[in-house]
């Protein structure tokens, strides 16, 4: 079950998503430094902290106590991602989400374009890495595999009919 710290946490991601798709592209504009305002209020209330919102375009940046997410458009795997997690190449990175919520690390890294074959393929990737399978799940609209190794846990979701995955990787206790 969720915590109320986590609602508001998923809150604030339903929030920043919202806004940086309403903020557009290009130079900080005041409609950024507007949303900034009212996201930064609104997290305030909710969480009881200080909260500090940075919009540049299509990347947010939150931070709160001792949490903080980023979203950043991009095309790229992210460069400081866990070192064991194996790059996923069977689609094209999209955007990529990372914090640090109370001491555990998160990724959430968005593709598109992913092949048919990526779930079979990205397990195959794991294992050979040493990722010990939680769960593999497969039907005709997509599928999912989790592992862990050590304090990392992995999970993959693919949606066949968009062809599109996330791969999320966070801090985990063994």
């Amino acid at each position: 079950m969720f915590s109320e710290r986590r609602f508001c946490w998923l809150l604030a991601i339903v929030l920043v998503v919202s806004v940086a798709a309403f903020a557009g592209c290009g130079k900080k504009q005041s409609s950024e430094k507007v949303a900034e305002n009212m996201m930064e209020k609104t997290l305030e209330k909710a969480t009881g902290e200080k909260t500090s919102v940075s919009i540049e375009g299509g990347n947010v940046s939150v931070k709160s106590g001792d949490s903080s997410t980023e979203m950043k458009e991009t095309s790229e795997w992210p460069s400081d991602m866990f070192s064991d997690v194996p790059r996923f190449t069977y689609g094209t990175v999209e955007r990529v989400t990372s914090g640090q919520d109370g001491g555990m690390q998160k990724f959430n890294v968005f593709l598109r374009d992913v092949s048919d074959d990526a779930i079979d393929k990205y397990g195959a990737d794991m294992k050979a890495a040493g990722w010990e399978a939680q769960s593999t799940m497969q039907s005709d609209e997509g599928g999912m595999v989790s592992a862990q190794k050590g304090s990392v846990a992995l999970q993959v979701i693919y949606n066949k009919k968009d062809r599109t995955a996330v791969v999320i990787a966070f801090t985990a206790s063994e």
